[in-house]
């Protein structure tokens, strides 16, 4: 699980800590933690400059980084975790979606609050907006699943007082996509065989494969990897590494398998379901495997997979896992066709059904949220 840097936060002293563990939970309203962020590209040439990228565009990896670090905060206000002496992990990134264009010179507006609140855990949504003229237009949102720890423990936080109707939407709303996290956590290739359809799709793809009536390219043939050492400047107040540094590195990563199998420029559709199922502790050396698992048209998805290897043993254990989807475009910024992939193992065949089941419902969420 990722944990949120705060390096300006001084623990509470004993007496206070004492205190706060003893002190009753409450009830807190969504305006009580709710939190605002501007970055204003359109007036900070050196700010614009950290995060522009080679087509002039934004590095949504950067701003990976800030969506976690700012879901971190709202949940940590929410519970008052610094004061209770808790621990505030990211369980995982529900779902990022760009819904419209985001420029390098207009001003961003990152909007985060609490939508919904178990016994231990948290949802922050955050909703990225763009300046046009005088008005905030949006252009993104993101779901942060937050847990609450305290030595190594599940701890119960505050609850949260739905006043008014947008509250108990966005309520509504989070308890429906944990619904479906559920369900798709169920069928997921890695614990059910396909159905009798899916079968069908792949025998028939397999097939068309064989007989040469499709082109496309090989789904090992997409594979990058990148290995990295991971360095204490990455690391958060609880001396891991900050999720939102893996979020970049992962989503970079696809990007760059995008660009090269396309050979046209990536343009980030939304991410999916990324889990993060242990600390990453500093000094680690992770592997970052990324590889196309579907296309469609003119969309495909990337699934990347981060791993601890440790180098005495050589063993690996799996960290995080998240899927990205984008288009291609060509320099006009028109939406091109995309090579078709094309799985030539059963595992394969497996992890392009799966992408295919990501893809279907993840349209799904973007549609209606447009």
């Amino acid at each position: 699980m990722s944990e949120i840097p705060f390096e300006s936060q001084i623990p509470p002293s004993k007496a206070k800590l004492a205190a706060a563990l003893n002190k009753p939970l409450v009830t807190r309203k969504v305006s009580d933690s709710a939190n605002e962020k501007i970055l204003p590209f359109s007036t900070d040439l050196e700010l614009r400059d950290r995060y522009i990228n080679f087509f002039n565009g934004l590095r949504l990896g950067k701003l990976l980084e800030d969506l976690d670090l700012i879901a971190g905060q709202v949940a940590y206000k929410h519970t008052e975790g610094w004061e209770r002496g808790m621990t505030i992990v990211t369980a995982a990134c529900d779902r990022i979606d760009l819904l419209g264009e985001l420029h390098s010179d207009r001003d961003l507006q990152l909007l985060s609050s609490i939508n919904w609140v178990g016994r231990s855990s948290l949802e922050v949504g955050v909703r990225i907006s763009a300046k046009e003229g005088k008005t905030w237009k949006r252009v993104a949102r993101a779901y942060f699943i937050m847990v609450a720890r305290r030595d190594g423990k599940a701890e119960a936080v505050n609850k949260l007082e739905l006043v008014s109707k947008d509250d108990q939407r966005r309520f509504q709303e989070s308890e429906q996509r944990q619904q479906e996290r559920r369900a798709i956590a169920k069928t997921s290739y890695l614990k059910d065989t396909p159905t009798a359809r899916e079968s069908h799709v792949l025998h028939d793809l397999f097939l068309r494969i064989k007989n040469g009536e499709i082109a496309g390219v090989a789904m090992e043939d997409s594979i990058r990897q990148s290995t990295l050492l991971m360095h204490p400047q990455s690391r958060n107040v609880h001396n891991n590494i900050f999720g939102g540094y893996l979020m970049r590195e992962a989503f970079e990563l696809a990007w760059n398998i995008t660009y090269l199998f396309c050979r046209k420029k990536p343009k980030f559709i939304s991410m999916d379901h990324m889990y993060f199922y242990k600390p990453v502790e500093i000094g680690s050396i992770i592997s970052f495997t990324g590889t196309v698992v579907y296309t469609v048209d003119k969309s495909l998805m990337v699934e990347v997979v981060t791993e601890v290897i440790r180098p005495k043993s050589g063993e690996t254990q799996v960290t995080n896992v998240c899927y990205f989807t984008f288009n291609a475009l060509d320099y006009s910024g028109n939406l091109q066709q995309v090579p078709l992939i094309l799985p030539h193992s059963y595992e394969e065949g497996l992890k392009y059904l799966d992408g295919a089941k990501r893809f279907i419902l993840g349209e799904k969420k973007r549609n209606n949220a447009l």
